[in-house]
């Protein structure tokens, strides 16, 4: 890992314990503010962003590591939370999703939750297709 890799991954590993921490200690009322403005889910694509489509990734790469070496939970709402403050601190603009699947054999539901950037998904990209949007945080 060179010096930009490994000064991301330590930027992703802090910002996953704050996130955890903000989990743990806030309830969802008081952490939605810091979300952004709750908004419908549109297919908004920013042309202006594909440029920084790699910039984009390496964030994504760099919560997955880090979330990997750390020794707390780092589930999608912890990645999702990161890497918004990251793209924050990059005055970057990103909204939060958060969606609801049934499992009709065990007939419970799970939760999840993803972070995009214009058309990107930074974080949370998997099976989201089994996931009904229920809320989405735009900033």
């Amino acid at each position: 890992m060179n010096k930009t890799g490994r000064r991301m991954f330590t930027e992703a590993w802090l910002w996953l314990a704050l996130a955890r921490t903000m989990l743990l200690l806030l309830p969802f009322r008081k952490l939605a503010p810091i979300l952004g403005k709750k908004t419908l889910p549109s297919a908004e694509q920013d042309d202006e962003l594909q440029y920084q489509q790699e910039k984009l990734r390496r964030i994504g790469t760099a919560i997955l590591r880090a979330g990997r070496r750390s020794p707390w939970r780092t589930e999608c709402f912890e990645q999702a939370l990161a890497a918004k403050f990251m793209l924050k601190v990059r005055r970057m603009k990103s909204i939060v999703f958060f969606g609801v699947s049934k499992n009709k054999q065990k007939g419970n539901f799970s939760a999840h939750a993803w972070l995009k950037c214009g058309s990107y998904i930074v974080t949370g990209n998997k099976h989201l297709e089994q996931f009904t949007v229920i809320a989405c945080f735009k900033s």
